[in-house]
């Protein structure tokens, strides 16, 4: 699906109404290929914010990376060490949610949001 299709058919549609009339922040790689004047045009008259990483950075600069899942990474680092230092193998599913859940309620706000 070309990059206009997809801001037009599911990035702009799936995110309206979560949005609740304030605007949305859709983060791109700024690779030129990607945006076009019918993208930025697209953005602006629906309240998209649109951020540019420069190119080929985003491996350095991926704010979701940086901000929230690393966080998130080391919180369920630090609660499923006491599953592995009992010496369990196998966690179930649901033990798994139990650290996640507290995990990302944590880590996953709009502070770090924000912040990344």
């Amino acid at each position: 699906m070309h990059d206009v299709q997809w801001l037009k058919k599911c990035f702009e549609p799936a995110t309206r109404e979560k949005a609740d009339e304030e605007s949305r922040l859709l983060i791109c790689d700024g690779h030129d290929s990607h945006i076009s004047t019918d993208f930025i045009r697209h953005c602006i008259a629906n309240d998209i914010v649109l951020l540019l990483l420069p190119p080929h950075s985003s491996h350095l600069l991926q704010s979701l990376d940086v901000g929230i899942f690393s966080s998130l990474k080391q919180a369920m680092e630090s609660l499923l060490n006491r599953f592995y230092r009992t010496g369990i193998t196998k966690m179930q599913k649901a033990e798994w949610f139990e650290c996640f859940i507290p995990a990302r309620t944590k880590t996953v706000n709009k502070s770090n949001i924000k912040g990344g």
